[in-house]
């Protein structure tokens, strides 16, 4: 992996950052954990957005990335986005 791995809130500020002003798609981001360790899962509504991949790489900031695809108004459905 080479790369030490940022904050986790570091990083998610960041793949906000992208996702909002370079994507415009819904998502959300999560931090995960499997059999290979913690990552970073981005989630997107029924399809890849083409720009994704080139604007977040795997490892981003240390943390691998796994892209997870899902129906449309899951997001909203069971990661609703809180209101402060």
């Amino acid at each position: 992996m080479g790369d030490k791995k940022k904050d986790y809130k570091l990083v998610a500020d960041e793949l906000h950052e992208i996702c909002i002003e370079n994507i415009g798609e819904e998502y959300r981001v999560f931090e995960k954990s499997d059999d290979g360790g913690s990552h970073i899962e981005i989630c997107f509504e029924e399809k890849m957005p083409s720009d994704a991949r080139k604007l977040i790489s795997d490892p981003f900031m240390g943390w691998r990335v796994i892209f997870c695809i899902v129906p449309i108004g899951y997001l909203e459905a069971f990661s609703p986005i809180r209101e402060m």
